[in-house]
């Protein structure tokens, strides 16, 4: 006799109902929300709607919030040294984009004078921009060179109209239009489209904003490390250590896909202990004569020695001895927490994973625990779970980089708009705050893997290969 329970389905013939509820594996498969305010930033560091604030979306341009990317704020605000969105263009306040004073006032050193008030500095009472005699279009520079109404330029001994097209930019390379953009040669120019500038914000009227070059590329085309994906607007960098896999889970050449993210030579993947990236694909490490784990781990008490596992009980070099994780001889200790740091005659070294080595000036330096906050930065400038190395120590994700380098975001100051490779460097001398990357005139690189730069601030290169010291800058190889 058939079962009578009700909850046992039978089999109807009939579709069932749809509910609205995506099935279980649907749910367990769907990617975490990403983008929108409120929600965590999607994993380049981009968001739909605001912008990345130490890994949140949140909102920006209102006065009191943060000033959005490119120093952009609100009708009314202005964005001060504070990186903080602040009221503009009343008496005492700071002057708005292109000069701008309401109610006819006069700007003096980047703050308005109100109409009817004397013009600090220059003299003259202020009406309808000008100070007197001077500081209006058509009229003499004021004293200092100073031009004191909107959208003016002191060019010779006359304070010119700036900012139209075909206009020299205004004072802060501003220009006075949405499609405008103040272009190398100092003269405004239609921006968006491309080929041309980039518009106020970074932004393009089509394509993607190459932040490197500060030119609109269209959809598809090389921009930054990777291609413009048009839909997102974003240079979508791929390929390299650190980054996201291209299309096929290709990554740079000695690099390995997995999950999605491209692992730098020496570094294991997330989902498989006991193996390591090597030479373009994944191999077992940690044994005897195998390639350390993540560049510094070996296993049963091993050494990693010159990123090469070393057994327990054997020679580390000439002198010492490998016994659980550190190189010893009668008269030497090194490479475990605590202890000095190894040397092989070219460089020094920590033996045990999570160390770096620590130097305070000349000699040996001290193997110490890296890549948490306040820590030193791991070997190729690594820090835990998203932060920034700054000035050879870690920052946590979601602090901040120091000066005006905003906040620490999955590896780049500035909320996510500086040190990662394909992005600029950062400023107040920090320079690549991302593991792997280093700079290259004004934009970071990748570092560390065969045939680049070797990574500061130890001249590191990633799992076996070493830094060949050479005329110009040291470059990574195979032993």
């Amino acid at each position: 006799m058939p079962p009578t329970d009700s909850t046992v389905p039978t089999d109807t013939g009939v579709p069932p109902t749809d509910t609205g509820v995506p099935p279980m594996d649907a749910m367990v498969d769907a990617p975490p929300a990403c983008g929108a305010l409120g929600d965590a930033c999607c994993p380049d560091g981009s968001c739909t709607t605001g912008f990345c604030d130490g890994g949140t979306c949140s909102t920006c341009g209102a006065a009191g919030e943060v000033c959005c990317p490119g120093d952009m704020c609100d009708s009314g605000n202005a964005c001060n040294a504070a990186n903080v969105c602040a009221p503009c263009g009343g008496p005492g306040e700071a002057c708005c984009d292109l000069g701008a004073c309401g109610g006819g006032g006069c700007c003096v050193s980047g703050t308005c004078t109100g109409s009817g008030s004397t013009c600090p500095g220059v003299g003259g009472t202020c009406t309808a921009g000008s100070c007197g005699t001077c500081g209006g279009a058509g009229e003499a520079c004021c004293t200092g060179d100073v031009c004191t109404a909107m959208s003016t330029l002191c060019i010779g001994s006359t304070c010119a109209t700036c900012g139209g097209a075909g206009q020299a930019c205004c004072p802060g390379d501003v220009c006075d239009g949405a499609g405008l953009a103040c272009g190398a040669a100092g003269v405004c120019a239609p921006c968006g489209g491309p080929g041309e500038a980039c518009c106020a914000g970074d932004s393009c009227t089509s394509g993607c904003c190459d932040t490197g070059s500060d030119v609109c590329v269209a959809d598809g085309s090389a921009c930054g490390l990777g291609t413009c994906d048009a839909a997102t607007g974003d240079c979508a960098t791929c390929g390299y250590a650190g980054e996201a896999c291209c299309p096929s889970d290709m990554c740079n050449s000695g690099l390995c896909c997995d999950t999605g993210a491209c692992l730098a030579e020496g570094e294991s993947p997330l989902t498989m202990s006991g193996m390591v990236c090597s030479d373009g694909s994944l191999e077992s490490c940690g044994g005897d004569g195998e390639a350390c784990c993540d560049g510094s781990t070996c296993g049963m008490g091993g050494c990693c020695v010159g990123g090469t596992c070393t057994a327990e009980g054997d020679m580390c070099g000439t002198t010492t001895m490998c016994s659980m994780g550190t190189c010893s001889s009668s008269t030497v200790t090194c490479g475990s927490d605590g202890e000095d740091c190894c040397w092989d005659g070219t460089s020094q070294f920590c033996t045990a994973g999570g160390l770096a080595c620590v130097r305070a000036g000349f000699g040996l330096g001290t193997c110490e625990a890296c890549g948490g906050d306040g820590e030193e930065c791991c070997p190729g400038q690594a820090c835990n779970a998203g932060g920034c190395c700054i000035s050879s120590t870690c920052v946590d994700d979601g602090l901040t980089c120091g000066g005006s380098a905003g906040l620490c975001s999955g590896g780049s100051c500035e909320d996510g708009a500086c040190g990662r490779p394909g992005q600029p460097c950062c400023p107040d001398g920090i320079g690549c705050s991302a593991p792997y990357a280093v700079c290259n005139g004004d934009i970071c690189e990748t570092c560390g893997n065969e045939g680049e730069r070797c990574c500061s601030p130890n001249r590191d290169c990633n799992g076996t290969l070493a830094c060949d010291r050479r005329p110009g800058p040291d470059i990574c190889v195979r032993p």
